[in-house]
């Protein structure tokens, strides 16, 4: 098929539309009751509950209807009720039914998804019932389609969710990491824009916002709050407070709790969410994890597929190296190509000329500098001053200066930190050719990373021929052909303890390894430039 989609906005541009089917025998099911007159609206609700993609189906078309009368649907009976007899049947006739293929991996992981949303509903739904909370019906909604991303990826882009997970579990690549390398943004980002354009549910919009999602430190402070960690703040622990009062803050714990013991009920991970769990609940650890099981088990009983486990009986299994099996064949490979985009997006293919890729890298021994002078004399500015820099910019360039001119390396890029759009992007480079992509790279730092890193703390980072098989998987793949393959470095460069940017710098593709001289010497006109920078009012 063509080029595949790359970025949220063209993911959700090419599914929003597409066809979503439903299982076969539910679809046969909920016709014979529309073609019994006596039979009660009540008996149609029970079959559309009971299936999340079906569910979707009949909320998308009560939205559209709501729309034209300037309302909003608020729950899966709401949506049903305002429907009526004829709109069901109507809807009913324009889905798709689909029967398992049990060889086919695809729809496999297609229906294991669905069960993974319809599983963290029926907890958010269990925990809202317990704590006798208002909007109940609302939070099981947003829950139940707050995976909705992964049920069209799986459905119309299988291939490229198949190389996500074997990023995932193979690699040990972060998750965030992994969906952005080969979708250019998360499920998380789809999942919002299709539900955002289909107008189905507020709440599930702001629950699938990246600004209302907490990062790894926000998470390890509700870890710590759970325990009663006498080491957490008590402005921290106000700020917790709020974020588990707010709406959304059940939807998105379902989920978290739902897609990663999917991965595993007996990782460190799931248990620390279970913790975060009881917390919630305000309960007994022991009698949390007994209803969180038996809500699985009854979500599984709900909705199961012949010929897939069911969650349920996953968390029976006795910890093992066994997972499911998410490697899609070569023969269904060939099957899919013709229906869905192949998995090698071309706008992040790096337009070198085809010299540099196949020259041999050059080991002569690298003069310790190109121009002495001129770096001492850029070194001695930053660390006396210099009136001439008056601006932040100032410094950066001279900087640059001095690591291409003075130092000598061949290739140097200067990539700016965003704070409001907490994004990289590359400001000035130095010894790139013309049409290299690094010139328009950008790069979302809330995604996990070496960037983020960086980002987070003042660093140096030295990627060389020795760790490049456990670094280079922590920056984003359109970056892991840009560096020579005999080393690059990076480094944060700080303004009054803010990130401001980030260096990179390398001998290009053709060049030898870096030595200890000069990254030592980068170092310190980085860390000189920094030092620099805090002399500048801003």
């Amino acid at each position: 098929m063509s080029n595949s989609p790359y970025g949220a906005e063209s993911w959700v541009s090419y599914l929003k539309d597409r066809p979503l089917p439903v299982r076969n025998s539910v679809l046969r099911r909920l016709k014979r009751k529309l073609c019994d007159a006596s039979a009660p609206l009540q008996d149609l609700k029970k079959i559309i509950k009971s299936d999340p993609v079906l569910s979707l189906h009949m909320v998308r078309k009560a939205a559209e209807l709501h729309d034209k009368v300037d309302s909003k649907v608020t729950s899966l009976d709401h949506a049903i009720n305002s429907l009526g007899l004829d709109n069901i049947s109507t809807v009913s006739e324009t889905i798709t039914p689909l029967r398992l293929n049990p060889s086919s991996v695809a729809q496999k992981m297609y229906f294991r998804y669905i069960s993974v949303s319809h599983h963290a509903a029926s907890q958010a739904q269990a925990w809202l019932a317990r704590k006798s909370t208002l909007f109940a019906e609302e939070t099981y909604l947003a829950s139940l389609f707050y995976g909705v991303g992964h049920w069209f990826l799986w459905q119309h882009a299988a291939l490229h969710m198949s190389q996500i997970q074997i990023k995932i579990r193979e690699e040990q690549i972060d998750v965030v990491l992994a969906e952005t390398d080969i979708l250019g943004c998360t499920v998380q980002e789809i999942s919002r824009g299709l539900i955002e354009s289909w107008g189905i549910s507020e709440l599930a919009v702001t629950s699938l916002e990246h600004e209302t999602s907490p990062n790894k430190k926000t998470l390890a402070q509700l870890h710590q709050r759970a325990l009663g960690d006498p080491r957490l703040s008590a402005e921290s622990l106000r700020e917790i407070n709020h974020l588990v009062q707010e709406k959304f803050f059940p939807v998105k714990l379902s989920n978290w709790i739902a897609l990663t013991t999917s991965f595993g009920w007996n990782s460190t991970k799931s248990m620390k969410i279970i913790d975060i769990i009881n917390d919630y609940l305000k309960a007994e650890i022991a009698e949390t994890i007994n209803s969180l099981h038996i809500t699985c088990a009854h979500s599984s009983r709900t909705f199961h597929v012949a010929g897939t486990m069911a969650l349920a009986a996953e968390m029976l299994l006795l910890p093992s190296n066994e997972t499911i099996n998410y490697h899609i064949s070569s023969k269904e490979e060939k099957l899919l190509c013709s229906l869905m985009p192949t998995t090698s997006p071309t706008i992040i293919e790096p337009s070198l000329p085809k010299k540099l890729n196949t020259s041999v890298p050059n080991t002569t021994t690298k003069p310790e500098f190109l121009d002495k002078f001129l770096y001492d004399q850029i070194s001695e500015r930053f660390s006396k001053g210099y009136d001439a820099y008056t601006q932040p910019k100032h410094i950066l360039r001279a900087l640059t200066q001095g690591l291409s001119k003075g130092l000598g390396f061949n290739r140097v890029a200067l990539l700016l930190i965003n704070h409001r759009t907490h994004s990289l992007k590359t400001a000035l480079s130095v010894g790139f050719t013309d049409e290299h992509p690094i010139h328009n790279f950008k790069y979302d730092l809330e995604v996990p990373s070496l960037f983020k890193k960086l980002r987070d703390k003042p660093a140096c980072i030295w990627i060389k021929p020795t760790n490049k098989e456990q670094l280079l998987p922590m920056l984003p793949e359109t970056y892991h052909n840009w560096g020579s393959p005999n080393g690059f470095l990076l480094m944060s460069i700080f303004s009054n303890k803010a990130p401001l940017a980030i260096i990179h710098a390398d001998y290009d593709m053709a060049g030898t390894e870096i030595s200890e001289f000069h990254y030592e010497l980068f170092k310190h006109l980085c860390s000189a430039a920094t030092a620099n920078l805090q002399k500048i009012k801003t």
